[in-house]
């Protein structure tokens, strides 16, 4: 198998048989080829991004995921004969189109547009989250997962937060969008709601952790002596409770370890508060304090109602589906997300549902 070139185009990638297999896991024969090529070119890694959201983005549709992505090939070539036909356009005074080819040239641009519309939306729409409609406030200032492996939990403030098995967190009890506290006992991953002017902040035994909007994991659980926070997206700070002033700012892919073993003397705070790199899984690149959350889920052609059934079971949160039309939809396609919102939303890419977060429910409309 030849690997394109170092200046390789977005199209090129997105058109390349061997590439789509790689992003949609349809085979794993070339998937160390791959990774390795992305791995050597590390200053092309935003286009190879793109190129990926591209093939997963376009085929989450009706019908045969490899049935959208020949058309998406087809559509790119369009765009090369509507691009050579644009740069030999003659002096607009001697222009003369018969009807047949003034449909030629608006099937041509009409392609062209799709594709460039495709790839703005790529851009914006992964850039930051969408608003999630919260309705009615928390009915309970206490959550908890008990024996079940996951439970989600929407706030207020269109924060999601899943905790893992017998984990609990405890609200403030004047937690509002415009104060957000709360108390974590176990493991939790958050996905903050970004608000410049109001920081989120999550209480451990030993740490607080204040943010302002991001995605990260903590794991907190009584008398392991072992508070860890993973840093996912965004930015977090981590000051300590037992030494006062001390705290740690901490970067994408980074992970806090604190041991509440009491210092010696001559011991460093940094013996203590130890940063590292996230453990990243050689095949599937996702990191391992995450990896409780995270399930790939493979949908060949299934109805809403089949896949809201696949979401509800995995991450503990009833999802109802308020009109008749929407349980038809059918989608194809590769979820790997770390939050039932982020799933929903790349299903939102296909069809114009709508979905609502009552607390302990995801409500979806047409």
């Amino acid at each position: 198998m030849k690997l394109p070139d170092n200046d390789f185009l977005v199209e090129e990638l997105v058109c390349n048989e061997s590439f789509q297999h790689y992003c949609l896991g349809i085979s794993l024969e070339n998937h160390v080829l791959w990774e390795e090529w992305i791995n050597s070119i590390p200053e092309r890694a935003f286009d190879v991004e793109q190129a990926k959201k591209l093939v997963n983005i376009l085929t989450i549709k009706q019908g045969s995921r490899l049935e959208q992505v020949k058309a998406l090939k087809s559509g790119f070539k369009q765009q090369e004969t509507l691009a050579q036909l644009l740069s030999t356009v003659p002096d607009e005074k001697s222009i003369s189109i018969t009807p047949h080819g003034f449909y030629k040239y608006i099937s041509f641009a009409a392609a062209a547009v799709i594709i460039l519309v495709s790839l703005y939306f790529i851009q914006q729409n992964y850039s930051s989250s969408k608003n999630i409609q919260v309705e009615h406030p928390l009915a309970a200032s206490v959550f908890s997962s008990g024996q079940i492996p996951r439970k989600t939990v929407i706030l207020p403030d269109g924060t999601v937060i899943t905790l893992h098995q017998n984990s609990e967190i405890k609200l403030a009890k004047n937690f509002n969008p415009a104060s957000r506290e709360l108390w974590l006992t176990g493991e939790a991953f958050f996905e903050v709601k970004h608000d410049a002017k109001h920081p989120f902040v999550v209480h451990t035994p030993f740490n607080d952790i204040k943010v302002l909007g991001t995605s990260f994991n903590v794991k907190a659980y009584p008398h392991s002596g072992l508070i860890e926070t993973s840093l996912i997206h965004g930015s977090v700070q981590v000051e300590s409770k037992k030494y006062p002033g001390y705290r740690v700012l901490l970067k994408p892919d980074e992970k806090l370890s604190f041991h509440s073993a009491p210092a010696g003397k001559d011991e460093s705070l940094k013996n203590i508060f130890r940063i590292s790199a996230l453990n990243r899984n050689a095949q599937t690149n996702k990191s391992e304090e995450t990896q409780w959350i995270h399930h790939p889920m493979l949908i060949e052609n299934e109805p809403l109602t089949v896949i809201a059934e696949k979401l509800q079971s995995w991450y503990g949160i009833e999802i109802y589906i308020a009109d008749p039309e929407v349980k038809t939809y059918r989608y194809s396609g590769t979820f790997e997300n770390e939050s039932i919102i982020k799933t929903l939303e790349a299903l939102q890419t296909a069809y114009p549902f709508e979905f609502k977060a009552e607390q302990n429910r995801i409500v979806l409309s047409k």
